[in-house]
């Protein structure tokens, strides 16, 4: 059994103190699997302001499976205000990333990933946005994560099982060429090897995505299958 994926969000608070807060997701689709509270409080009840296009039944759902994981994240961090000044160091398995940020936008982050991967039906659409998170993302980054997010869910959705990327394998062998041709111009600009060992590991990438595609794909399949049966492309 595969080691769960795990994300810290470290919380250098105004008074000098620090919290954080820790996730653990499960490997194949990446669904939170924090524990969740033994007595919950009463705002996570599925019937107190349900949402009204919630499609969950209170006699299967005591509570919205969101507000219950929502609990140990707001907790620890009761005391701030919207705009306190916050350092957060969010630590995930590919990279750290830190931020000067308002409590609230932190919190935005921190909201935005449980709700994505709590088990809501709405937002569950979100988990592969989820799976590659990005902290703290302007409004454009967001738009061309949704939009790419949707185009890709729809490829993964198709009936056929087939995919249309072949354009993108045809795009990455004409970079391969580029990055070729780029590599021979740099080794006669320069006499070091820095920007022609870039160059190389920058050409890696041509060379693996088309090897790759399919593996990768089958790989995230199990992240966008809250889109499949029912979804409206």
């Amino acid at each position: 059994m595969n080691e769960p994926q795990r994300i810290r969000y470290r919380f250098d608070l105004p008074d000098g103190s620090q919290k954080s807060l820790d996730f653990a997701f499960d490997d194949a689709g990446f669904r939170l699997a924090n524990a969740v509270p033994p007595e919950p409080p009463f705002w996570t009840a599925l019937k107190f302001n349900q949402c009204a296009n919630c499609p969950l039944d209170a006699a299967q759902h005591a509570h919205c499976p969101a507000a219950l994981q929502m609990v140990s994240a707001i907790e620890p961090l009761k005391a701030l205000v919207s705009f306190d000044r916050v350092g957060v160091t969010v630590t995930q398995e590919e990279r750290t990333i830190y931020a000067d940020t308002t409590a609230q936008q932190a919190m935005s982050s921190v909201l935005g990933l449980i709700m994505a991967t709590a088990g809501c039906p709405w937002t569950d659409r979100l988990r592969p946005m989820a799976r590659f998170h990005l902290p703290f993302a302007s409004e454009l980054e967001t738009v061309y994560r949704s939009v790419c997010m949707f185009l890709l869910a729809r490829e993964m959705a198709r009936a056929s099982g087939a995919h249309g990327f072949a354009g993108l394998r045809a795009l990455y062998e004409n970079l391969h060429l580029v990055n070729r041709g780029m590599s021979r111009r740099l080794g006669a600009a320069a006499q070091t090897d820095p920007a022609r060992n870039a160059m190389a590991l920058l050409d890696a990438y041509t060379t693996l995505l088309p090897a790759a595609l399919e593996s990768s794909l089958e790989e995230l399949r199990a992240l966008f299958d809250a889109w499949r049966g029912g979804a409206e492309f």
